[in-house]
């Protein structure tokens, strides 16, 4: 994937362009979220919404050969 400023629409899209990343051989890859909002467990297990601001970087690099 090329464009490393391609917007991520979808959980689908985020997860694509994630392991697309990981396969190869050397990643830097950092996702940058702008007040993402995600329905998830709250307080007690009950429904709750969470906010997301802020950068989440990711380093990796594979060890296998050929």
């Amino acid at each position: 994937m090329e464009n490393a400023n391609k917007p991520v629409h979808s959980l689908e899209d985020l997860a694509s362009l994630l392991m697309e990343k990981l396969k190869s051989e050397q990643t830097d890859l950092t996702l940058d979220f702008q007040d993402m909002q995600v329905q998830g467990p709250g307080p007690q297990g009950a429904p709750g919404q969470w906010r997301i601001n802020g950068k989440v970087s990711l380093k990796a690099k594979s060890n296998q050969k050929g």
